[in-house]
């Protein structure tokens, strides 16, 4: 016999299992659950999904799972329960067994306390009618955890006094688990004192809805509700509410109901604390409302200062046909006029920009905004040529599905429908002294009506609802 031969009766005796299959049945499952509680159960003992798995949930209903796992079962009755696992890999077979209490879920009890919270007091005290042992309690603020937990002890039970105005309820939790129960009722908290007021940011126009957008900057962690946006009326002073903007959103709010081609107009803003007090609405912010009439030597500027914050320039911006938007001056914040003595043929766009010192963040996870822009206006061709400029008259006007156009001859024309940025929409040829465009289908806005035909361009505008 060989000296290998030796060896290897030798390692057999010591070691009569080596070279054989280790099983390991463990798996995991939830010391504690409650009644109609979904559990689960997962194998991390190793063995490949291949391997035959036998689960014993000891009467639970099985609402998902198959092979290794994860399974979700529930039992309908309380008591000790048993996941029982056996596995066969390869011949080996292991079995484990683990236990879980099954308990009733924890009673319904009713908050109690609440109030108003008075200046330089103690605070409001908010409590529980009842509790049980082996419960432990949590306190919500605004259905946020504000970190007070209370083990129950079979009595009613006190939270403690809280500092902060809001909605509060609580959740019982068995110790242990993952088995929870919202208790009934909220108990309320008010401040004497309203919120402060809230200021807005910005107002400016809203290019693509062609609309005023107020913004406004917010603290995350305030006790806020709610935003109240506020408009003037056609009373100087009085402002009426427009909207309302929750506090979890994006702090803007888009006016569909000003016509900022028309006119200019005021805005104010107040919050409403999460106890339904609101507060004082905050200073009020005016629009720039831009015009522009043809002058001797080109186009006069004119328009309204700007409300809200202080600034010292206002930038003058143009765009000649379907060309880029471009600087052309900067003057200061008392002026309130331009003459812009720009002599080219084509179109001419405008509008006047405010630059504010800080920026307007109306989302913490997006850049700032520092532009107040003013609405857009258009300017009739200059220095036709050989041609004759002349305005159209474009009727019905608001419209809403299609304008007429009156041709200033018998010929044929090349009637075009442009944006506001010299972006032609719709495109059609006529003969005739006339002719009807379907718009129904343009967003809302101003747009401009360009007739070429007959030896001159002509041109006129019109608003869609």
């Amino acid at each position: 016999m060989t000296n290998r031969l030796y060896f290897l009766l030798f390692a057999l005796a010591l070691f009569p299992f080596a070279g054989l299959t280790q099983v390991n049945c463990e798996f995991t499952v939830p010391a504690k659950a409650c009644i109609d509680q979904q559990v689960k159960v997962l194998y991390t003992g190793g063995a490949s999904v291949n391997a035959t798995y036998l689960w014993d949930f000891d009467g639970a209903i099985v609402v998902s799972g198959t092979g290794q796992g994860p399974y979700f079962v529930r039992w309908t009755t309380p008591g000790e329960k048993h996941v029982v696992l056996t596995l066969t890999v390869e011949g080996q077979t292991c079995t484990l067994q683990k236990p879980v209490v099954v308990v009733l879920q924890p009673a319904a009890f009713n908050l109690t306390g609440g109030g108003v919270l008075v200046p330089g007091g103690t605070g409001v005290a908010i409590g529980l009618s009842g509790s049980e042992t082996g419960v432990v309690y949590k306190l919500r603020r605004d259905g946020q955890y504000n970190g007070v937990v209370v083990t129950g002890t079979g009595q009613a039970l006190t939270f403690g006094s809280v500092m902060l105005p809001g909605t509060y309820t609580a959740v019982a939790k068995v110790d242990g688990s993952d088995c929870m129960r919202e208790m009934e009722g909220v108990a309320l908290v008010q401040s004497t004192l309203p919120p402060p007021a809230q200021g807005i940011c910005m107002v400016t126009f809203d290019t693509a809805a062609g609309q005023n957008r107020v913004i406004w900057n917010k603290n995350p962690e305030a006790p806020v509700s709610h935003y109240n946006i506020y408009r003037e009326t056609y009373q100087a002073g009085i402002f009426s509410k427009i909207g309302e903007v929750p506090h979890s959103s994006f702090s803007v709010f888009n006016d569909a109901n000003a016509n900022p081609l028309v006119m200019q107009y005021r805005y104010r803003l107040s919050v409403t604390d999460t106890a339904g007090m609101e507060g004082e609405p905050g200073l009020p912010h005016r629009t720039i409302h831009l015009n522009i009439n043809p002058g001797i030597f080109g186009f006069n500027l004119i328009w309204n200062h700007y409300e809200g914050f202080e600034f010292s320039t206002y930038r003058i911006h143009r765009k000649h046909d379907g060309g880029a938007w471009e600087v052309i001056d900067s003057i200061a914040s008392n002026a309130d006029s331009y003459t812009d003595l720009y002599t080219t043929g084509g179109i001419s766009t405008y509008f006047i920009e405010v630059v504010r010192p800080a920026p307007c963040m109306p989302s913490l996870k997006s850049g700032g905004i520092t532009g107040v822009l003013s609405n857009i206006v258009f300017a009739a061709p200059l220095g036709v040529g050989e041609e004759k400029a002349s305005v159209i008259f474009v009727y019905p006007n608001p419209a809403s599905d299609a304008v007429r156009v009156n041709c200033p001859g018998h010929g044929d024309y090349r009637v075009e429908v442009l944006t506001t940025g010299g972006i032609p929409v719709v495109e059609t040829f006529v003969k005739g002294n006339g002719a009807q465009i379907k718009v129904t289908d343009l967003p809302r806005g101003l747009y401009f009506v360009r007739l070429t035909g007959g030896g001159s361009v002509s041109t006129g505008k019109f608003i869609k609802d």
